[in-house]
């Protein structure tokens, strides 16, 4: 006996083939029915009626396909359905993606135009900026000419204690030349103004300031100075007072970065002198050196200095 997985009930070893009807006369074979499993052995059971033909079996595996097929349809719609859902989730994140991109392009396209016109703005003014710089130089090169120019007449005293001037500066200067330079001026020179540079009055123990006196006539200027670059020494009442050129503040600077240069030439004995604007002739067995001021601490190491140690 073995079960049968259709109705689950023992049956006999007797072939399906046996259990065929009689083909002839479309009539049943008595013998091919089959008492009902658990009858007692003798009896027929209720279901005698319905004996197991192959026509059931089909039946009842097409019905158990159909049931599988069911079932499996159902099982995969349902994965498949989440899976379609996942799919149209991911397509419009996609498009909203692609969108975002889309912009994103356009927007980088923007920008890359406003970079290109701003890159040709930038060149446009840096062309602009190099001919302005160019003029700047030009116009401060020609605001120092004219403000030297304005200066020619002026010497710059040094040296003279604060108020010892007393209120009338100009007729002051005009009687410490006349006592102090003495035979250099044929008369008393013509000043038109004099006064202390306007810097703030200095505390007790400060240096005092310099008088600023413009002479009517550059000549008489000029023979001022050249008698003070003849001089060793220049005294009035007991103080040691100088004379320099008045130069506009930017040529004084200038002309100043020579200062520790010519200190160290004046003790050695090299002679030098200064050019206008702000320029340095070193002369040396016969030869002449000249130094502009922007060179003055590059070139001082290696040339001036070796007339020092030459002459050592």
């Amino acid at each position: 006996h073995h079960h049968c997985t259709f109705c689950m009930s023992p049956l006999s070893d007797t072939p399906i083939s046996s259990l065929k009807g009689t083909r002839a006369g479309g009539k049943n074979n008595p013998q091919s029915k089959v008492p009902h499993p658990g009858q007692e052995s003798g009896k027929m059971s209720d279901d005698a009626t319905n004996p197991l033909t192959t026509d059931t079996l089909v039946s009842e595996l097409d019905k158990l396909r159909r049931n599988m097929t069911g079932e499996l349809t159902a099982l995969l719609n349902s994965s498949l359905e989440s899976i379609h859902s996942s799919i149209a989730s991911i397509g419009s994140t996609l498009a909203t993606q692609a969108t975002t991109i889309t912009d994103m392009e356009t927007s980088l396209s923007d920008h890359s135009d406003r970079i290109t016109h701003l890159e040709q703005e930038v060149s446009t003014l840096q062309s602009k900026l190099v001919l302005a710089t160019e003029e700047n130089v030009a116009l401060r090169a020609n605001v120092e000419d004219l403000v030297s120019r304005s200066k020619r007449q002026n010497i710059r005293v040094v040296g003279l204690p604060e108020d010892i001037e007393g209120k009338d500066v100009r007729q002051f200067m005009t009687d410490l030349f006349t006592e102090v330079v003495g035979d250099a001026l044929p008369a008393p020179p013509e000043l038109d103004r004099a006064h202390r540079s306007l810097r703030p009055k200095p505390r007790q123990g400060q240096n005092s300031r310099p008088i600023i006196v413009r002479f009517h006539r550059y000549i008489e200027k000029e023979a001022v100075l050249k008698w003070a670059k003849s001089s060793k020494e220049i005294t009035f009442k007991g103080h040691r007072i100088k004379f320099y050129e008045d130069f506009c503040a930017s040529v004084a600077n200038r002309r100043a970065s020579f200062n520790n240069v010519k200190g160290l030439l004046y003790k050695r004995g090299v002679r030098f002198g200064m050019l206008y604007p702000a320029r340095l002739r070193v002369s040396y067995n016969g030869s002449e050196y000249y130094f502009d001021s922007s060179d003055a601490e590059r070139l001082r190491p290696l040339f001036v200095f070796s007339f020092i140690y030459t002459r050592e």
